[in-house]
């Protein structure tokens, strides 16, 4: 089976034909050969052969322009007529970035990014106005923070005076406070770099965005799960089914 995506909500891989691997408590993998992850039309999965990883040319397809809009609609047909919400994301220890989301589902977004708090400093009736105010904000806070920049926080907690002062200077709506460790994290996770034969198991404390953190003798490791996407792979029924450690592959 080929993995072609994941949901960090639900802590599971969506892998091709359509199943998903629950990630919730263990995890038990091989990957074998990496290659295009296919694309979807609608509601249908299209696989692609390709070598390329994760996406071909052909299957990346076009950027959203809704995606690229600063606050000029370049749409044909606007579609963004609907309550949009501008946030200030917080990554512990005090990363800050600056976002819009549909108001309806401010709290997913900010899930899937793996913030620590969110703010929201308004709301707006479309998404055009959003991200003017977005856009006035570009010189304070940037509008993308790295999985390396998340990752080097990451078992730390947010800071009481980051937070205080970005309460104090904004009108927040609404503040969000998310926690995604089953315990806390006693070390900074080792990042794993996936590749080809790579046993990945282990105990999952959590899912924090794109990061997935694992226990596995008496250390930490993390993996990006965007760097699982387009690899074939193998699963066994626990965290310590496979006979191969992930501590005897390279990172």
């Amino acid at each position: 089976m080929k993995i072609i995506g994941y949901s960090s909500i639900d802590k599971a891989l969506i892998t091709a034909p359509g199943n998903r691997i629950n990630i919730s408590h263990d995890i038990a993998l091989v990957l074998k050969k990496r290659g295009c992850a296919g694309r979807w039309e609608g509601d249908k999965y299209i696989p692609c052969d390709s070598g390329t990883a994760p996406y071909c040319d052909h299957c990346c397809g076009l950027p959203d322009p809704c995606i690229m809009c600063r606050g000029e609609c370049r749409k044909t047909d606007k579609t963004c007529d609907i309550g949009h919400s501008v946030y200030l994301a917080i990554f512990s220890p005090g990363l800050v970035k600056v976002g819009i989301s549909r108001t309806w589902r401010l709290e997913t977004r900010l899930m899937e990014q793996g913030a620590d708090v969110g703010l929201e400093i308004g709301r707006f009736p479309d998404g055009e106005l959003a991200r003017k105010r977005e856009r006035g904000l570009a010189s304070l806070y940037p509008d993308r923070a790295t999985f390396e920049n998340k990752l080097d926080g990451i078992a730390q907690k947010v800071s009481g005076e980051v937070l205080q002062k970005l309460c104090g200077k904004y009108e927040v709506e609404r503040v969000l406070q998310f926690d995604y460790f089953k315990e806390d994290l006693w070390m900074k996770p080792i990042l794993l770099a996936p590749h080809e034969n790579m046993a990945l198991s282990g105990r999952v404390l959590g899912v924090k965005g794109q990061v997935l953190v694992i226990e596995k003798g008496n250390s930490l490791y993390a993996v990006n799960l965007d760097g699982l996407i387009g690899y074939e792979a193998e699963t066994g029924t626990g965290s310590i089914i496979l006979q191969t450690s992930l501590l005897e592959f390279p990172v």
